[in-house]
């Protein structure tokens, strides 16, 4: 069993534990879009993460709280934050999501989805995006294939990022209803980056397609960046390097702007 089936199975012990069982936010929302506020950037999107810890990394936070890292990357010109929920193996949690639900910023929520329960959890909680990843509907891990999944989250007013890692995910992911896709540099069955993949799954494909795509993971300088853009993408999700900023407001400015 590789890092990918062991998050899909943990995933699937807290759907039954009902983990994803959670009363609706006391403070709910308008819906805000993620995919119209990168677009707003024009190739300057930054989606910054909250993530506790990694399976590699045991202490993200540091002491700092989710709230405080969130305003520091507002301040630094964020359009939006990622929050980790899974509990097991990124120490996230959905009270995250409530927490930070009235920062008035799109929140992506961020997990191995493999059933609409944790969907209709994300939306209770404050949630206006989640990420769906193609690999799980390919390795059979999910109770719906991605189109149902889809339309379960558009009906229950999110917006969802579909992560993909190959030409032939993206191809399959361009055929969706998904509002952004996103080009993952970390293979999820080893946890290894190869920073290349991004751009080389873009230019493969080389779609013609008005949705936005996001570059994930690894990025941690301007010159990433500038290439990213460069080679046709519309935004960045950073994480680990913004955690290990020693000024995350200033490293997301840096990279807005590059």
């Amino acid at each position: 069993m590789d890092r990918l089936d062991g998050f899909a199975r943990s995933a699937w012990e807290r759907v039954r534990s009902g983990y994803y069982s959670v009363p609706a936010s006391r403070a709910p929302h308008p819906t805000r879009s993620l995919a119209k506020a990168v677009r707003e950037r024009r190739g300057r999107a930054v989606v910054a993460e909250v993530k506790p810890r990694s399976p590699t990394e045991p202490d993200l936070l540091r002491g700092r709280g989710v709230g405080e890292l969130a305003r520091a990357y507002l301040a630094g010109g964020a359009v939006g934050i990622s929050v980790l929920v899974d509990p097991d193996h990124f120490g996230g949690a959905l009270a995250y999501l409530r927490e930070l639900a009235g920062l008035g910023v799109p929140l992506l929520a961020k997990d191995f989805v493999v059933d609409p329960a944790q969907l209709e959890a994300y939306a209770r909680a404050g949630a206006d995006c989640a990420l769906l990843i193609m690999a799980l509907f390919r390795r059979g891990h999910t109770s719906r294939g991605p189109g149902e999944m889809i339309d379960r989250a558009h009906a229950l007013g999110l917006e969802v990022l579909l992560e993909v890692s190959s030409a032939e995910e993206l191809e399959e992911a361009l055929g969706t209803e998904a509002d952004l896709i996103g080009i993952n540099s970390r293979d999820l069955a080893t946890l290894e980056l190869d920073p290349r993949r991004p751009a080389a799954v873009l230019r493969e494909v080389a779609p013609r397609d008005p949705r936005p795509i996001l570059a994930l993971s690894g990025i941690s300088s301007p010159e990433e960046v500038r290439a990213l853009r460069e080679a046709g993408f519309a935004g960045f999700l950073v994480g680990t390097a913004l955690l290990r900023a020693p000024d995350p407001a200033a490293l997301v400015r840096e990279l807005a702007a590059a």
